[in-house]
């Protein structure tokens, strides 16, 4: 707008000096009256163009402006069904959310008890059978046994993932040490001191897991050494196993077999388990070899957890 005053004031006094030295130099006898008359005559014709000249910008820019509101307009209006669509989708997902927990709880707890019945009468069949049919009810067993340890660790992904953990001081010397008892034939070491870290009730599946599969796919007299150190100021954890160790090609991908389905029946879910839970807590978890360059001489499982100062 004032650019386009400062352009109207330059042409009138421009014009009018230009009006000027033409009646000086072509009129120079010019009356009084007649001096008046075309003064006024040429001031109309300038007023006239200066609103001509101040109108047309001024209805560009009035253009412009309803364009702009127009689009803004547009564009809220778009944003507000765009909001409106991902609230309705929103609620589609947590209905469906809902209804699908709804049907894993029955699932969940339907099967649960079914196996727990198979379980029982399978171990009647194997009190009462004898030679071959023995062996077949006692696979039978060990099957449904693998069926209720799969069950119990998917439900306690879906809790994991349920929500936002609730961590607090958790004393790690004695999780471990009650988790060890649960292997009585297992010849395990354990190299620890009283530590408190940041964890849950869930904390003792990390050690159920990795000590499980040591003892599971070690072989016969797999000794089993479980130790806690201290690394750049967090907690280092370490499950060694002289097992037949992990192949360096599966070092990275044994943490995310059961998410990249080379699995077999419940194949990956443990260390699956593990690594959510190691993460759960603030750490971080990978796998060397028991023997630096000898993968065959066993493997170790390695975590970092965080330490409470002060009482947590």
């Amino acid at each position: 707008m004032l650019l386009a005053l400062g352009k109207v004031a330059a042409i009138t006094l421009l014009l009018m000096s230009a009006f000027q030295f033409v009646k000086t130099l072509f009129y120079p006898n010019i009356t009084i009256i007649e001096t008046h008359i075309s003064t006024v005559a040429f001031t109309t014709l300038l007023a006239v163009f200066a609103a001509f000249f101040v109108f047309r910008n001024q209805q560009k820019l009035l253009k412009a402006m309803t364009a702009e509101v127009y689009e803004r307009r547009r564009a809220e209006e778009a944003l507000r069904n765009r909001t409106d669509e991902l609230a309705r989708v929103h609620r589609q997902l947590e209905a469906s959310h809902r209804e699908a927990n709804l049907y894993l709880d029955i699932l969940t707890h339907d099967i649960g008890n079914t196996e727990n019945v198979s379980n029982l009468y399978a171990e009647l069949l194997i009190g009462t059978l004898d030679g071959e049919p023995a062996g077949y009810a006692k696979k039978l067993k060990r099957s449904i046994a693998k069926s209720i340890e799969i069950l119990g660790i998917v439900s306690k992904i879906r809790r994991i993932h349920a929500g936002l953990p609730l961590l607090r001081p958790t004393d790690l010397d004695e999780a471990i040490r009650a988790e060890i008892t649960n292997f009585p034939e297992a010849l395990i070491r354990y190299e620890g001191a009283p530590r408190q870290i940041l964890a849950d009730d869930l904390l003792s599946e990390i050690f159920g897991n990795l000590i499980g599969n040591a003892v599971k796919y070690g072989g016969p007299g797999v000794e089993i050494a479980v130790r806690v150190g201290e690394r750049d100021g967090e907690v280092l954890v370490s499950v060694e196993d002289t097992g037949p160790g992990i192949p360096d090609a599966d070092k990275q991908a044994v943490f995310h077999r059961y998410e990249q389905q080379k699995r077999g029946v419940g194949e990956g879910l443990g260390l699956y388990l593990v690594r959510i839970l190691v993460e759960r807590y603030g750490g971080r978890i990978w796998v060397e070899d028991r023997v630096p360059g000898r993968p065959e001489e066993g493997a170790a499982f390695r975590f970092t957890l965080r330490e409470t100062t002060g009482g947590g």
